[in-house]
């Protein structure tokens, strides 16, 4: 396989991957996901939360098997098995996932921001401005992106604290009685849930990045059980706090838990945390971005900066073809869906490949 090689000045290390994982789980999910799992499995979600985290937990250990100790990216490891044609498909229909991912965690903020905030606030506008505000993060290289993942976790971290309310003034006997719900609701709500945890799928790109990727497993696999932790976390809190037929009408649960809380100097504590949350919100996007950009750049002879300036355009315009927000819902759920799809069943079927074609190359070259 012919590998791709950065400089050595773009690459970051390897424990750095306990944040980068952890800022790309870590978006406007993070705010709602209550409620989607709530309505398939009802307060028995939690359990949906752990059999997520654990499948999650061996799809990185799978990614680590593939990409080996060549430190072989997505795009040298589709040509490898699919030919250059075929492989190169396949690695733009990936990019194009991966972009719609970054665009819809931005539109779905700015309708958060549209409700609470402004609600005759140009949308178009601020599509812009964190558009070019993620184009200019993503132009400064990898180290940027990572470096702007870096902070934001502890800007989530932060904000986590504040859920101290719902242990505080919630009800334990809501989470009672447990294993009320037939497996089948419980597995059904991994799906959503799936979507939470989506994110681990990027290191198939940004591999070639991290200096001495192999002592970097534990640091992936940490990160990864440190997200499960604080979604049980967030979902034992909202459920302690609203009943189960309550949170099936919020839409944003913890931003309504946010609003019960104020300090003397803060009336509204939701306008903080919403304001706060943007940060994280740039991290994913920025990270989802810049990978689709690489795969876009590795396929086709423009230079990155150049297809990430067409692509920021294309993002910028997509808002004008969404006039309900109801699309987005729709979005999210068919990406939650292709996305459990490629984390549970494509790079399991990867592996199983790459391990069938590099026997047979090798077989062929001991001939």
């Amino acid at each position: 396989m012919n590998h791709f090689k950065p400089d050595i000045t773009q690459m970051v290390s390897p424990f750095l991957l306990l944040y980068i994982v952890h800022a790309t789980q870590i978006g406007e999910g993070i705010l709602s996901f209550e409620r989607h799992i709530a309505r398939i499995a009802g307060y028995d979600a939690w359990i949906s939360i752990i059999l997520t985290g654990v499948l999650t937990t061996f799809v990185v250990v799978i990614i680590w098997r593939i990409v080996g100790e060549e430190q072989a990216d997505f795009m040298t490891i589709h040509q490898f098995i699919f030919g250059n044609l075929f492989g190169k498909l396949l690695t733009f229909i990936f990019s194009l996932y991966l972009f719609a991912i970054s665009m819809t965690v931005l539109v779905s903020y700015i309708e958060i921001i549209q409700i609470w905030f402004f609600p005759d606030m140009s949308i178009y506008f601020f599509m812009f401005i964190l558009v070019m505000l993620i184009l200019y993060i993503s132009l400064g290289g990898f180290r940027i992106v990572v470096g702007f993942a870096f902070f934001s976790v502890f800007v989530t971290g932060f904000l986590a604290i504040f859920k101290y309310k719902a242990f505080t003034d919630g009800h334990f006997n809501n989470l009672l009685p447990v294993f009320n719900t037939p497996p089948k609701d419980i597995i059904l709500a991994m799906e959503p849930m799936s979507f939470s945890l989506l994110g681990i799928e990027l290191i198939l790109i940004y591999a070639p990045f991290i200096h001495r990727f192999q002592s970097g497993l534990k640091w992936a696999v940490s990160s990864n059980i440190f997200t499960t932790i604080v979604y049980f976390f967030s979902a034992i809190a909202i459920f302690m706090y609203y009943n189960e037929q309550h949170i099936q009408f919020i839409s944003w649960p913890t931003l309504q838990l946010w609003k019960v809380i104020n300090f003397p100097i803060i009336e509204r504590f939701e306008y903080v945390g919403i304001s706060l949350h943007m940060i994280a919100i740039i991290a994913t996007s920025c990270l989802y971005f810049w990978a689709s950009m690489q795969c876009f750049h590795r396929i086709t002879t423009f230079t990155f900066r150049k297809i990430s300036i067409f692509c920021a355009l294309i993002g910028i315009s997509s808002i004008f073809f969404i006039h309900n927000f109801l699309i987005i819902e729709k979005i999210t759920l068919t990406l939650s869906r292709v996305g459990m799809v490629l984390l549970f069943g494509y790079i399991p079927l990867l592996y199983v490949c790459h391990k069938i074609a590099s026997g047979v190359k090798k077989k062929h070259a001991n001939k």
